[in-house]
């Protein structure tokens, strides 16, 4: 039992296949694919924003190299030596070098003996015995505010293959420029979505099958947790292993599953996916379009994607994820409670919580409470805060939500944030339901 790729996603799966400049026409793919033309020219259009095919004028679409998504580590001396001006003077073969540390040369000589290495790249100016220590290091040379440097530097640093490069900039220009270009590489990251991490061959069972389907099926797969479908393959519910222990064979998983599932579509962020299954406390998410079944994503999905992401620095997070990310959901008798801390990533010049941070706190933890006991997804209508006192970093949060008033459309959530035990910020939050 399981679900095919969309005709979209075979057809980009078509392509890529392809060698590199072959020619991709809208008819071929829909002959060869089997779907009609106006598919293959959408699909063919996702293609080229994906960068796999080019339109050449005269020539017509044809199959190209995907440029590689470029990393942080790949700030290479020749990349050094454009971005800060510089004049290379010697190792003009060597220029794709990657740097495996930066050391500033404001140290004395028995201090930057710890930190010189090989592939290196130390920063100085003309103080000539560090120039030397450098190339006895195998270490390049950045020579700021382009003071001349002695002829017996450069001939030893071309006898052992080391790049110089001599740059306008001074020290402190040369490390802010280099800072900054860093920053701006980190900061243009893509974002994970939980289509890129789905599970699209999915196992489900229907709506029509029994207790001795669900056996076989988990036999099969060795998973114990299942979508439930109808005959549109409109989402209905989940069963699990606990709901069909001890049950006849012949009882249906429809009465036996679980109607209130999380339905999430395929362009939610993963990181916030993965506050919402902690909070909610699923282990299998269902991922929908329109209500019908397209992918599922489990917790192991999301660790899994987590521990890739490490190692991928081009990925990146949403301001809000990244505030979230540090907040638990705790029990409490009356509504909602979200705790936290107040971290220097959330402070303003002031040092304390900046607006836009404990707005962001209080819708999230409206969300929540909403989420949870009316089982609906809201968006912000108007938001009252009162700001009583400084959220100082490090202090220790606390927030409350309950709904005080609950109508068809809408409802109002009463807000307390307190910080060390203390009240800080009082909101209203007045939410609208998302029809979906």
């Amino acid at each position: 039992m399981g679900t095919d790729l969309t005709k979209h996603e075979q057809i980009i799966r078509h392509i890529k296949s392809l060698n590199v400049n072959t020619k991709v026409s809208v008819r071929q793919i829909a002959r060869e694919l089997e779907v009609s033309e106006g598919t293959a020219y959408r699909a063919i259009k996702g293609a080229e924003s994906q960068g796999l095919v080019s339109s050449i004028p005269k020539v017509g679409t044809i199959r190209i190299q995907s440029e590689e998504e470029r990393e942080i580590e790949d700030l290479t001396l020749r990349e050094i030596a454009r971005i800060v001006d510089g004049e290379i003077l010697t190792g003009e073969d060597c220029l794709d070098i990657v740097p495996s540390r930066f050391v500033v040369g404001s140290n004395s000589v028995g201090v930057l003996k710890k930190y010189l290495s090989g592939d290196a790249l130390l920063i100085v100016g003309d103080i000539y015995e560090l120039q030397v220590l450098a190339v006895e290091r195998n270490t390049h040379l950045f020579i700021a505010g382009a003071f001349k440097i002695s002829q017996d530097v450069i001939d030893a640093a071309q006898r052992r293959g080391l790049v110089i490069i001599s740059s306008p900039y001074d020290t402190f220009e040369a490390v802010s420029v280099l800072s900054r270009s860093l920053y701006e590489r980190l900061t243009e990251k893509e974002l994970l979505l939980v289509e890129d991490i789905m599970v699209t061959n999915v196992h489900y069972l229907t709506a029509d099958d029994t207790v001795e389907d669900w056996h076989r099926l988990s036999q099969q797969t060795g998973h114990s947790r299942f979508p439930v479908v109808d005959q549109n393959m409109m989402v209905v519910g989940i069963i699990t292993a606990v709901d069909v222990a001890g049950m006849d064979k012949d009882t249906s998983v429809l009465s036996l599953m679980t109607s209130d599932v999380l339905k999430v579509e395929a362009r939610m962020l993963v990181t916030h996916l993965s506050r919402v299954l902690l909070w909610e406390g699923f282990e299998l998410v269902p991922i929908v379009k329109k209500g019908r079944l397209i992918g599922v994503v489990s917790r192991q999905d999301i660790l899994q994607a987590f521990q890739q992401m490490q190692k991928q620095p081009q990925v990146g997070e949403t301001i809000d994820n990244l505030v979230m990310s540090g907040f638990k959901l705790e029990k409490w008798e009356e509504g909602t409670r979200l705790t936290g801390e107040i971290t220097q990533f959330m402070i303003n010049e002031y040092g304390s919580a900046s607006p836009g941070v404990i707005a962001m706190i209080l819708t999230t933890t409206a969300y929540i409470a909403v989420r949870k006991q009316l089982k609906m997804d809201t968006f912000v209508n108007e938001m009252t805060m009162y700001h009583m006192e400084p959220l100082e970093v490090g202090g220790k949060v606390d927030a409350y939500a309950r709904i005080i008033n609950y109508e068809k459309k809408s409802c109002v959530v009463d807000l307390n944030v307190y910080c060390n035990s203390k009240l800080k910020v009082k909101g209203i939050l007045s939410l609208r339901f998302v029809k979906k």
